[in-house]
This record gives structure tokens, C-alpha cells and sequence, in this order.
């Protein structure tokens, strides 16, 4: 009421109560605790008073009239500023305003400047009167409670919309749906949102309990048939309890929806339960979303109990919140000690006490058993006592708290060092190898260098080289196109190799020759970064090449050119020819008797001999010739512009001059000489092949005709060479089908004139040609190497037939130099003693002394063996080669045979000397001497009185065959049987005619 505008009926009030009691001044009064205000007035136009001045303040102190007739006399108010003032009021009287018992709030008061008398009636009208004034106050306050909880009703009743606004954007955004069941009418009320829940669009406000079932899964169905029976019954009391429970939903749309069913019982006034109501609150999506996180949850613990790293996540209590089994092994504690929920100050006191962290350096082990706690993310490795190596890493939680992981870096250490070895061993490599290796920018400058490298440049070492101002470049090649060519080649095709060229030292300016293999090394996206490589020093590599290219065309022991370069210049000079429609002549030279000389002075005085002709050779022929060597004693030569037969059988002339001059090889005089074949290119031949064989023919005319010879090719030549090879096949196929045939030539022993044994002949006797001389056909054997098996069977055939002679006749038979060097001679022999049972005494095994000059050691040790077997031997054909007298002091043969060249000799002083010579020689060494080829009687006493021992030859017939043979020896025996002392030469064979 305080402060509010004035209102007319308290007015009204006030002028009542200053006529009714004739008094200037009516005051209706409100107070509160300090003020003293006027809410109606009357001859006065104060508004307010303070408190402790009013004289109402006395008043409201009960309930009772205070009347004071005269202030002046009342001790109370004699200092009161209303008495002392100019007002002067100096009478008084108040009747409280009481509200309700107890209550005053103020007064109705008379007030007047003269002291006057009040009655007890005119106190009872003014109490009236202040009754009239309170039951304006108390129809104030009810105004304003109405007007208040008018206004409140208004608050409530927007609160109640906001609320129901609220409450459905619950319903709607949390899925939650409102009900209520009516247990009697057994129909249910549902909210919007309730029905939007089960996706039906209902019309009717209430929904019966058939249409609820339906929207209920079946098995949630029973709790709403149990309320239906319950309803039935009028049995008390009903076992209906407030329920929540999760129930399935089945939408229009055929989804099962999941909700949180919440009810309570509704009673009425007498407490029987009359409904239900409640909420349904979709929670589909969160089950669903818990499911999901089981799910997560199982596959994060499945996923933490799998990985490689043991895991701790500590909380701000110090306690640990999430681990895995691999924490535990790898830390080695058991799962009293960690597991979910227990301290981690008390593990890491255990690994304290277990001395887990003995073997961390000093700083961690202090901070490892300390109790800090972890403020910021923290890496280190540490080993177990067990040896484990472990990295661990720990990162702080916002929240407080640390997760830290633990690898098992144990493998991971091992590779490390494996890997610090690799690098030493790769820089002990990479320092210590003996090629040159490096890397490079793309603009020529090495940036990494070893030793090697260093010192093809000549520097001291790598980093002299490397410090030299970028003066160490890859461009360190001579010709400066092939820098060019290395960059684009490795930038093109990214690697090169075997890159060989000619370079400058980078300090010296010395010349090598260096190969290179590189590499381009690219970046992650493909970009060229750089290139290494490897250098190498082919200076060696070069002149070797060169040597190899100069002895792939050339003769190693003569110079001359070989075979190939003589096939090229053949094919150059013959192009050449045919271009220009010139002529040159192609010589193919075959020295005769070096085979001689070779086997009689090994192989070093051959070679001297064959340096020695082919330097006269060379000499002897025009700038422009070529002269090559093709092997063995072979040579070919090239006459440019050569096509006069004169000219060219001039040439060759001087050749067979030059090369027949004598030689003095180790202090020996020797000649020998050359056979020539010659064909005019391209006259004889447009191929190169073709008239290279057709000087070849020549050749081989050459040689027949007699050695030392020249001879041109004429058309047909070639002819005798296809004759030669048929031979050969002809030879192939007697030797299979057994087409040879020995005779045998008796040898006569001069003493006492009788038959000592035979010499085996090999006979060819061809189903076409007739008889082919052994001349012919005993040489292509041994250049074939038919020998060996030829010379096999005669020696079997020999013995076998030898074994059959009645007596003790020995059987020679001649062995082939080529046997010897080819073919196991002394196994042959065993052998053909053995199949044929002949004693080896009667055996003789001739050999010419060219046998010996090959391997002299191991045929003489050979023979040696052979003679210890008791064969005999016997050196044939002596003095016709280089015969030297050391052989016969090495080996003491049994007979030494003596050439018929001598015998036949028309000078017998000269013959006659060597004849004699021979014979004191075999009678000093103790061997028989055989004189060979005597065919007259002349002859024969010319052998026997020189002191020849035995003879053979024509003057006793031809050679007779297997069954002559056996004849002789029959006739030999028969005659010795009959005791005859002797049987002479004319006896047992009659000899020819010297007529």
C-alpha cells in the first residue's frame, strides 16, 4: 500500500473524521520500519513523517485508542519536534489500524494546535471509523491477492503451454510416447508422438486392446492380458505394482521397434486402481548403438589382446583402467598384480624390488623408480632382466592419467646391430675395394668416393678428393663425347654398364682406361636424385684385348698372321679383284721332312726352325704380299697382282730356294723343304673358300710329284683329292670287314745261312683297284689315325699266326709312331700274346727312331717294360733320319735294322762304310744287324763280308703268304727232324735269280 496513488474513499474517511470530531487535521497513517507515511489526509499537506517523531508510533504499539489531550503536559512528547515546532500540536488521538490480530500497520488519527477533552464515545466513533478504514485495506489486499493470483494463474497456465510444447519436443526428439489405459473400458489413450511411435495412423482417440496386441510383439503380450483379468476380478487388493520394462514395438511397416515401457497405477477416490499411465521411450537406436559398442568394445579388447605391444592406460587415481595379456608378458607379472582396477604405484614398486630396471642407464633407472608423474609424452628403450629389449612410450590424458605401450624390440636391436655390422663390413667394402666406387650429382660432381677411385685420380685419399673445390667431376673422360653418351644412356635407359674408356687422371693428366658400371638412383616419385657407380682400371683389361685381338689374328710363335686373317684379306683381295678386274695368286706352302727335324729335336728346335723360315719368308716377298701361318707347317701366302704364271712360279722358286738353304738348329745343320700349291684368283675360283682349296689341291700334286716343287691348279685336280678321300672311306671299310691281309718276308740268318723268322707285311689287296702299295695307303692311315686300329689287328694276326709255325721262328712286326703317341702299345701286346699263345721271345717289335723322338722318356720307359716281358726289339730303317746314338745308349735294342737305301747305294765305298759303321756298332752294343733289301748275290756277300748278321730281300723270293708260310716252316721242320746239320739258304728258301 505504500507509495500507491490516493484513493477516494480513504480521503473520504479523513474528511469525515475532521467534521465528526471538529479537529483541523485527519491523517489515515501506513507505517513500515522507518517511515511514518500519509495514504490520506485532511488539513495538512505533509506527506510523510519519520517514525520516531509521529506520535502513531506510539500508537501501533497495541491495539487500544491513544488519546493525548494536551502534549504539553505529557513527559513523552515535550522534546517532540511536533510540539516544539511552529505546528505546536498539542492534542492527539490515534486508533490502530489492526489487519489481523497482531498485525498493526498504521493509524487513524485527529490532530489539533489547542489542548481539548475526548470522551469515551468519541473514542468508540473514531475506533469505528478506524474499523471502516481496515475493512478498506482488507478489500485492498483481497483486490490485489486476486489481481496477484489472477496473474500467477496466467504464469502457470503459460508455463503449462510451454511444458506441453517442452514435453512434445521430448516426446518427438527423444521417441518417447505417452499413455494412459483405462483398466474398466480396457482402451487406451495415446499421445501423437505414441502413435507415431507404432507408425498406424488411428482415428480415434482411444485405441482398444485388440488394436494394442497387435502393435506388441508376442512375446510382450502378457502383461496386458494380465491387467485385462485384473480388471475382470473384483477381488482386492490388485497385484498391479509400478513397472519399467523393455518391450518390443511392432511398426505398420512390419520394423520392430525397441522401447523402455515405464507405468504406475492410477486410483480413484475409494484407492481402487481404475487405469494406467505411463510413457514408452524409443531406445532402438540406442540398443542399437550399444550393441555397437559391445561389439567395438569386443573387437578393441580383441584387437588390444592381439597386437604386438603390451598397453596400460592409467587413471587419475593412479589406478589402471585398460591392459592386455601382452603387458603382462612382456613386463613378466601376473595378474594379481595387473588387472583392471589395481594400483600402478604398487606394480612399479614390484619391478622395483624385482630389480626390472637394473639394467637401465643411471638417469632413467633414478626416474624409473621415482614417482613422477608423466606431463608430458616421454620414449625410451630399456632391457629386461631377462634380456628383453623393450620400447616404451607414454603419452599423458587430458584428463589426468597416462596410456604407455611396450614393444618387444628385441629382433628390431638384433637387425640394428646386424645392420651396424652390415654398415661396417659395407664401409670396410666400400673403403677397401679394388675398384673405384662413388656417387655423383647429375651435373658430373662426386660427393662420395673411396679409396680405390682416389687413387686412379691420384689423390691420397677420399676426402682430398672430395675437398678439392668440385674439382673431382665425372666429365674425366678424354674424348668428351662419351660423357655426353654415359649421361644420356643412364638417364635414359637408368643403368649402364661395362662403359669402357679412355680417361685423364684428375691430378696427374696420366691416361687410363677405365670401366664404368652406374646406376641412376630416383627419388619416391620418379625423379632422377643422382648416380653411382663403380670404376675399375682397364688399362690392363685394354692391352690384354689388344693382345688377344692381335693373337686372334695373328700366329702366337711366328707373328705372322693365322688362319682367320688370312680367310679375311682372302675375301678382301678376292672382292677387290672382282671390283677392279685384277689378278693375284694364292700359295699354299707345306714344308717337307719338318715332321723329321721335330721329332728329332723336340719341339723348341722346330719352333726355331719354323720362326726362322717364316722371318726368310717374309723377306722374300713385296709390300703388299701377305704371308700367315696356319698352323703346324702350313703357310699360306697372297701375291698382289700376280697372274703371269712366270712371275708367280718365279716367286715360288725363290721361296723353295730360300727355305731349302740350311739351318743350324741347337748346333745341328738340317735342311728342309717346301711344296707349293698355286691358284690365280678369281681366275681359279670366286669364292674365297673355293680358291683357297684349289691352291690346296696343288698342293697335294705338289707333294706327289716329288716335294719341293711348285704346282699350279689345272681343272681336274681335284680330282686326286676326292681319289684320296674315297680311299680313306674304302680303308674304313676294310678295316671292319677284314679286307687286309699279311704277308710275310722270311729273314735269314747269314751265319750259318737258315731261317731265323719273318717279317710281317700289311697287304691291301682292294675288291676294285687291285693291290694297294703300301706306299700309299700306310701314310693316309697314320695322318687318319687308322693306324691304331690297323696296326692292332696286324699285331694280333701276326702272333696268332706266328704261334702255328712249328719251331722257334719269330714273327717282326712294325709299330707305328702314331700307335705309340695314340694307342696303349703295351696292352696291346699282353693282349695279343695272350689270345694267341705265342711266346714273347718269339715276338719283334720294329720301330723307326722317329718313335723315340716324342716323349723320349716315357717311350723308352715303355720299351723298357715291354722288352721285361721278354719281347725282343728292333729299331728299323736305322741311318735314314737324324739317327743319334744317345738313344741306343738308353736302350740297348735287340737288332738294329739297316735301310735299304744303303744297300742299294751305287757307291759301296760310302755304303760300305756305313754299313760296317753299323754293324761294329751293333756288335759293341751286343744287337743283331739286319741288313734289308738285298737282291742280288753280289749284294749278298757284300752284307756278309761288311759283318752283317742276318739278311731280307728279293734274292729269296717275294713275300710269301699265310699258307706259303706255313709250307717253309712245315719243310724247315721236316729237314731238321732228318738230322741234317744245317739247313742253308738255297735249302729251305731258294733265292732269286741276281740275272
Amino acid at each position: 500500500m505504500l507509495d500507491t496513488p490516493a484513493e477516494k474513499h480513504f480521503d473520504a474517511v479523513c474528511r469525515t473524521a475532521q467534521a465528526l470530531f471538529s479537529v483541523p487535521i485527519a491523517v489515515i497513517a501506513l507505517m513500515d520500519e522507518n517511515r511514518h507515511w500519509f495514504k490520506a489526509r485532511s488539513g495538512t499537506e505533509i506527506n510523510e513523517l519519520p517514525r520516531d517523531v509521529a506520535f502513531c508510533n506510539h500508537t501501533i504499539s497495541s491495539d487500544d485508542v491513544l488519546v493525548i489531550e494536551d502534549t504539553l503536559v505529557d513527559a513523552r512528547f515535550l522534546e517532540n519536534a511536533l510540539v516544539t515546532g511552529t505546528t505546536c500540536h498539542r492534542f492527539y488521538a490515534g486508533a490502530p489500524l489492526v489487519l489481523y490480530p497482531g498485525i498493526r500497520v498504521g493509524t487513524l488519527c485527529l490532530m489539533d494546535t489547542r489542548p481539548r477533552s475526548f470522551s469515551l464515545e468519541q473514542v468508540r466513533s473514531l475506533q469505528d471509523l478506524a474499523d471502516v478504514v481496515v475493512a478498506h485495506l482488507r478489500l485492498h489486499e483481497a483486490r490485489n491477492q486476486i489481481s496477484q493470483d489472477l496473474e500467477k494463474m496466467g504464469s502457470v497456465q503459460a508455463k503449462l503451454r510451454e511444458a506441453a510444447d517442452y514435453q512434445r519436443l521430448i516426446e518427438q526428439v527423444g521417441g518417447i510416447g505417452c499413455w494412459r489405459y483405462d483398466l474398466r473400458a480396457q482402451k487406451a489413450t495415446w499421445s501423437p508422438s505414441m502413435r507415431r511411435l507404432t507408425g498406424y495412423g488411428l482415428e480415434d482417440e482411444e485405441v482398444s486392446k485388440d488394436d494394442i496386441l497387435q502393435f506388441l510383439h508376442a512375446n510382450n503380450r502378457s502383461d496386458l492380458l494380465d491387467w485385462a483379468r485384473v480388471s475382470g476380478e473384483s477381488t482386492s487388493p490388485t497385484p498391479i505394482v509400478p513397472f519399467d520394462r523393455q518391450r518390443h514395438l511392432v511398426r505398420a511397416d512390419g520394423e520392430v521397434r525397441t522401447v523402455i515401457s515405464r507405468g504406475l497405477p492410477q486410483h480413484d477416490e475409494s484407492g481402487a486402481i481404475v487405469a494406467l499411465i505411463g510413457v514408452c521411450v524409443d531406445i532402438t537406436d540406442l540398443v542399437r548403438s550399444e550393441e555397437q559398442l559391445r561389439d567395438v568394445s569386443d573387437l578393441l579388447r580383441l584387437t588390444l589382446e592381439n597386437i604386438d605391444q603390451g598397453i596400460l592406460m592409467i587413471g587419475a587415481d593412479d589406478r589402471i583402467r585398460v591392459h592386455n595379456q601382452k603387458a603382462r608378458d612382456l613386463l613378466g607379472v601376473s595378474e594379481n598384480l595387473l588387472h583392471e582396477g589395481a594400483r600402478f604405484d604398487v606394480l612399479r614398486q614390484h619391478q622395483v624390488d624385482t630389480g626390472e630396471f637394473d639394467k637401465a642407464d643411471a638417469d632413467l633407472r633414478r626416474w624409473l623408480k621415482s614417482d613422477s608423474r608423466e606431463t608430458e609424452a616421454s620414449v625410451y628403450e630399456r632391457e629386461r632382466p631377462n634380456g628383453t629389449a623393450i620400447e616404451v612410450r607414454s603419452v599423458p590424458l587430458p584428463t589426468g592419467g597416462f596410456v604407455r605401450t611396450f614393444t618387444d624390440i628385441t629382433e628390431r636391436k638384433k637387425r640394428e646391430t646386424a645392420l651396424r655390422v652390415a654398415e661396417a663390413e659395407y664401409q670396410s667394402l666400400f673403403q677397401n675395394a679394388v675398384v673405384g666406387v662413388y656417387r655423383a650429382k647429375l651435373d658430373g660432381t662426386i660427393v662420395r668416393a673411396n679409396q680405390a677411385l682416389a687413387s686412379l685420380h691420384g689423390y691420397a685419399d677420399p676426402a682430398s678428393a672430395l675437398v678439392s673445390d668440385g674439382c673431382f667431376n665425372h666429365d674425366w673422360y678424354v674424348d668428351r663425347n662419351r660423357h655426353r653418351g654415359f649421361m644420356r644412356t643412364i638417364l635414359e635407359q637408368g643403368r649402364i654398364d661395362d662403359f669402357v674408356s679412355e680417361v685423364t687422371s684428375q691430378t696427374t693428366g696420366e691416361r687410363i682406361w677405365l670401366s664404368e658400371t652406374a646406376w641412376l638412383v630416383r627419388d619416391a616419385e620418379g625423379h632422377p636424385l643422382y648416380f653411382e657407380g663403380t670404376a675399375a682400371d682397364a688399362t690392363a683389361r685394354k692391352r690384354a684385348e689388344a693382345q688377344v685381338e692381335h693373337m686372334a689374328l695373328h700366329d702366337a710363335l711366328t707373328g705372322l698372321p693365322n688362319r682367320r686373317q688370312f680367310q679375311e684379306r682372302l675375301s678382301q683381295e678376292l672382292a677387290t679383284a672382282q671390283r677392279h678386274g685384277s689378278h693375284f695368286a694364292v700359295l699354299c706352302c707345306d714344308l717337307d721332312r719338318f715332321k723329321t727335324v721335330n721329332d728329332t729335336f723336340g719341339h723348341p728346335a722346330g719352333d726355331t726352325l719354323l720362326c726362322t723360315l717364316a722371318d726368310r719368308m717374309r723377306r722374300s716377298l713385296r709390300r703388299g704380299d701377305t704371308i700367315a701361318r696356319l698352323g703346324g707347317d702350313e703357310f699360306a701366302i697372297i701375291l698382289r697382282g700376280r697372274s703371269n704364271p712366270h712371275g708367280v712360279n718365279a716367286a715360288a722358286q725363290r721361296l723353295i730356294e730360300i727355305v731349302g738353304q740350311p739351318l743350324d738348329i741347337g748346333g745341328h745343320i738340317t735342311t728342309v723343304g717346301i711344296s707349293i700349291g698355286v691358284a690365280i684368283g678369281p681366275d681359279d675360283g670366286d669364292q674365297a673358300d673355293t680358291l683357297f682349296k684349289n691352291a690346296d689341291i696343288a698342293l697335294y700334286r705338289a707333294k706327289d710329284a716329288g716335294r719341293q716343287t711348285c704346282c699350279f691348279y689345272e681343272a681336274g685336280m681335284d680330282m686326286a683329292v676326292t681319289s684320296r678321300n674315297f680311299l680313306e672311306i674304302d680303308m674304313k671299310d676294310a678295316i671292319r670287314s677284314g679286307g687286309f691281309l699279311l704277308n710275310y718276308q722270311p729273314v735269314i740268318h747269314l751265319r750259318n745261312d737258315t731261317l731265323r723268322g719273318f717279317e710281317a707285311l700289311l697287304r691291301w689287296p682292294h675288291p676294285e683297284k687291285g693291290f694297294i702299295s703300301p706306299a700309299d695307303f700306310i701314310p693316309l692311315a697314320e695322318d687318319t689315325g687308322l693306324i691304331v686300329e690297323l696296326g692292332a689287328w696286324a699285331l694280333y694276326e701276326a702272333c696268332r699266326e706266328a704261334a702255328s709255325w712249328q719251331g722257334d721262328l719269330r714273327v717282326g712286326v712294325n709299330v707305328s709312331a702314331v700307335q705309340f703317341q695314340h694307342a696303349n702299345v703295351e696292352q696291346q701286346v699282353r693282349n695279343a700274346l695272350f689270345n694267341s699263345g705265342l711266346a714273347p721271345e718269339r715276338l719283334e717289335l720294329e720301330i723307326t727312331e722317329s718313335v723315340l723322338i716324342k716323349d723320349a722318356d716315357a717311350v723308352i720307359a715303355c720299351l723298357h717294360r715291354l722288352r721285361n716281358m721278354g719281347v725282343r726289339l728292333a729299331i728299323d730303317d736305322f741311318g735314314t733320319g737324324y739317327s743319334s746314338l744317345s738313344y741306343l745308349c738308353r736302350f740297348p735294342f735287340d737288332k738294329i735294322k739297316i735301310d735299304r737305301s744303303f744297300i742299294q747305294e751305287a757307291c759301296p765305298s760310302t755304303s760300305g762304310a756305313i754299313v760296317r759303321a753299323v754293324a761294329g756298332l751293333g756288335k759293341q752294343l751286343g744287337a743283331t744287324v739286319t741288313a734289308e733289301g738285298v737282291e742280288t748275290q753280289a749284294q749278298l756277300d757284300w752284307v756278309r763280308n761288311e759283318g752283317c748278321c742276318e739278311v731280307q730281300g728279293f734274292i729269296f723270293g717275294k713275300p710269301l703268304s699265310r699258307h706259303s708260310t706255313r709250307e717253309v716252316t712245315k719243310y724247315r721242320s721236316r729237314m731238321m727232324g732228318a738230322g741234317a746239320p744245317k739247313i742253308g739258304i738255297h735249302a729251305s728258301i731258294k733265292p732269286k735269280s741276281h740275272n
